[in-house]
């Protein structure tokens, strides 16, 4: 692979700041949190929640939202596996604190995380903008980051990699918005 030989061989400087950091810090206590959390990153999480979510979304009268949605979820899921398969970014050395398999580029748990969790946010802004709506929405933009800093802490990507599913769900979940933006003011424009 010329990305992982060139590029992504070895881990970067910032990859080992933010790891040799986590290993001052971290605890049981955090361990358990971290193992926790993190499966609200997982592909058994996000597929349950989002056929909950469709389905709330269509009661509700917002089928396309749900659609887009489903529909992003799977862009998402297809886009990693390419670059995953394309880089071939072996997973950090040591003992991995949870289950993972396959390559480390780019973290599938930061880049689905932040598709789905974040346009159930970008509609609770759109469709509940109370201050109840505001706050579950900001409280899922603190998940999304934890999620992704979970897969750090628990050794099983390197901070680039998070990085990275954060920067390619950014661009599917804009792309989603846009898409949603036009059906939402029901001109189609996209």
């Amino acid at each position: 692979m010329f990305f992982t030989t060139a590029i992504l061989d070895k881990p970067w400087y910032i990859d080992k700041l933010i790891k040799t950091w986590i290993n001052e810090i971290s605890s049981p206590g955090l361990d358990l949190f971290f193992q926790a959390l993190t499966h609200l990153g997982s592909p058994t999480a996000l597929i349950l929640l989002g056929v909950l979510a469709f389905l709330c979304l269509w009661i509700r009268g917002h089928i396309r939202q749900g659609i887009i949605l489903d529909v992003g979820l799977i862009m998402a899921w297809a886009v990693m596996k390419f670059l995953k398969n394309l880089v071939g970014r072996e997973r950090p050395p040591g003992e991995h604190l949870t289950a993972a398999a396959g390559m480390s580029f780019p973290s599938g748990h930061a880049m689905l995380s932040l598709v789905f969790y974040g346009f159930i946010a970008y509609l609770l802004l759109i469709y509940c903008p109370s201050k109840y709506g505001k706050i579950t929405a900001y409280i899922l933009f603190i998940v999304i980051g934890l999620i992704g800093f979970s897969r750090i802490y628990l050794n099983v990507h390197y901070a680039t990699d998070v990085a990275a599913g954060f920067i390619f769900g950014s661009v599917i979940l804009a792309i989603m918005i846009k898409v949603s933006r036009g059906v939402v003011n029901g001109d189609g424009s996209v």
